[in-house]
């Protein structure tokens, strides 16, 4: 066992081991909460073949380590020794990192991992190999080889190094799936909330134009009230005029001095009912003046109403396209999501 104390590591993560039958080494993880990666792609509960170069990392957030083989089959260490480039006494040589076939991987999903460089290595034995987090360890016993040895079998070193990020297309899909869900969310979120100052919008509207039709209405029964007022006042000056007359011709045949005084006294009086008869006149047409005022102003607010009515079915049009575009996404993610759980089925078939 190689005690890996990282965060997301469990006691019994993950086995890796080598078969004989395809001379090379399997990575078995044990249904790990967060998986194990192999290159940056996840691997939960399944087995995916490693050589050489690839890049191992148990945990979401655990530190990444390099399979290196110290000692190989005759074959494979002439091949690597080939493609090799010597470095100095005591160096051990490094293959050039290579990526694994999308068919070895039993689920993709887009990772990055922290670059970082670590000074310590660790190098266990190609046995039955698991990892743990709880630094337990225990030697496993080598699988029966044939007539080979086990000490001829190859040893790997885990080496902690650098790791690309590699992002597969099925993640970027699902990262760009997920962006688009919680970006309609945010636009659902604001739609709702504009539904609701619309709503105190339209009770805003409604109740001013309640206070409106009501002050109309009292000011068209004052206006009213104050014209009848004016009519009688009117009438009464009217008639008083007439008195006013017919005593002008009552005094002419008095003395000339006493109906001329007479005379001047009334045109006086005349004169000032004459002025406030025409006062009263203006009053009126201010008033009339007023109530077309309110009646446009009234007008406009309807008019408003009816725009801010319009703006409202609008808005509400716009928030159906985009619960259909929400609809028409997650349809698209499921969809996804169900062709990437077959093809995962038939991966781990071939792996």
């Amino acid at each position: 066992d190689c005690p890996c104390q990282s965060a997301g590591v469990a006691d019994h993560h993950a086995a890796l081991k080598f078969t004989a039958s395809d001379n090379g080494f399997v990575l078995q993880d044990f249904n790990s909460p967060h998986g194990t990666f192999v290159n940056g792609c996840q691997v939960q509960n399944a087995a995916v073949g490693v050589s050489p170069g690839d890049i191992l990392r148990f945990g979401a957030g655990g530190a990444s380590f390099e399979l290196v083989v110290d000692g190989a089959t005759q074959v494979r260490e002439e091949e690597a020794l080939s493609g090799w480039a010597r470095g100095a006494a005591g160096h051990v040589p490094h293959p050039p990192l290579r990526k694994r076939p999308m068919s070895a991987w039993a689920r993709s999903v887009a990772t990055t991992v922290p670059p970082g460089a670590f000074s310590r290595t660790s190098a266990v034995r190609p046995v039955s190999t698991s990892v743990s987090g709880d630094g337990a360890s225990g030697v496993g016993e080598a699988p029966s080889l044939g007539t080979h040895d086990a000490d001829f079998l190859p040893q790997e070193k885990v080496m902690l190094g650098k790791m690309a990020p590699t992002i597969c297309p099925q993640g970027e899909k699902l990262l760009q799936l997920e962006k688009e869900i919680g970006r309609l969310s945010g636009l659902e979120r604001e739609s709702k909330q504009k539904d609701a100052v619309i709503r105190d919008l339209q009770d805003e509207i409604a109740a001013m134009a309640k206070a409106l039709a009501q002050a109309a209405a009292r000011n068209e029964v004052e206006l009213t009230q104050k014209l009848l007022t004016f009519d009688q006042e009117l009438g009464a000056k009217t008639e008083e005029i007439k008195a006013l007359r017919e005593q002008i011709s009552n005094l002419q045949k008095g003395s000339s001095q006493i109906f001329s005084h007479s005379l001047y006294e009334r045109d006086l009086e005349i004169g000032r009912l004459q002025k406030e008869s025409e006062k009263l006149k203006r009053d009126h047409a201010l008033a009339a003046g007023l109530v077309i005022s309110l009646q446009r102003e009234i007008a406009g607010k309807e008019q408003k109403i009816q725009q801010l009515k319009q703006e409202v079915e609008k808005m509400k049009k716009e928030n159906r396209e985009k619960d259909n575009q929400l609809a028409v996404v997650s349809a698209k993610c499921s969809r996804i999501k169900e062709e990437m759980k077959r093809e995962l089925g038939d991966r781990e078939v071939i792996a």
